[in-house]
């Protein structure tokens, strides 16, 4: 029995410190990144803003004319995306489904490679981490953007 205590607390340990290390991470406070959304011939590109504090992550996706194309929610231990308000043309239950399998497995990516289900997550030698979605034929794209320094 103890035998099993201890294997199962070292697996429960290297889980966790592998965990830590997302391709995306969320701190505490405000990160924003660079998007850029294409499926089949279509593109919306702008800005996510992401706020994060102990309950989990609030985040927005804007467009360079500041239409909000999604809102979301992560929660604090990446589990669960629940999407909050999604542009007309997006808003079909089918849509809203991939779309937030999509988020939840690109926020919850912790190394390069396929990530299950024709999704796959890389990253370019510039910081963008781009999910690629081969059944639905989208493809995600973020890069950080750096703040000004004043």
């Amino acid at each position: 029995m103890r035998r099993c205590l201890l294997l199962s607390s070292l697996l429960l340990m290297a889980v966790v410190a592998v965990a830590a290390d997302y391709l995306l991470p969320l701190d505490e406070g405000r990160q924003q990144y660079g998007v850029s959304i294409m499926a089949r011939g279509a593109e919306i590109t702008g800005v996510c803003i992401v706020k994060t504090d102990s309950e989990g992550s609030r985040g927005a996706i804007v467009n360079e004319f500041g239409i909000h194309a999604l809102d979301f929610m992560v929660s604090a231990d990446r589990r669960k995306v629940k999407l909050l308000n999604v542009i007309a043309m997006m808003d079909r239950w089918y849509v809203r489904r991939v779309v937030k399998k999509d988020l939840r497995t690109l926020f919850n990516a912790t190394a390069d490679g396929k990530q299950g289900s024709g999704r796959t997550v890389t990253v370019e030698p510039d910081g963008t981490v781009t999910l690629t979605n081969t059944r639905y034929k989208l493809k995600y794209s973020l890069k950080k953007l750096h703040e000004a320094t004043e």
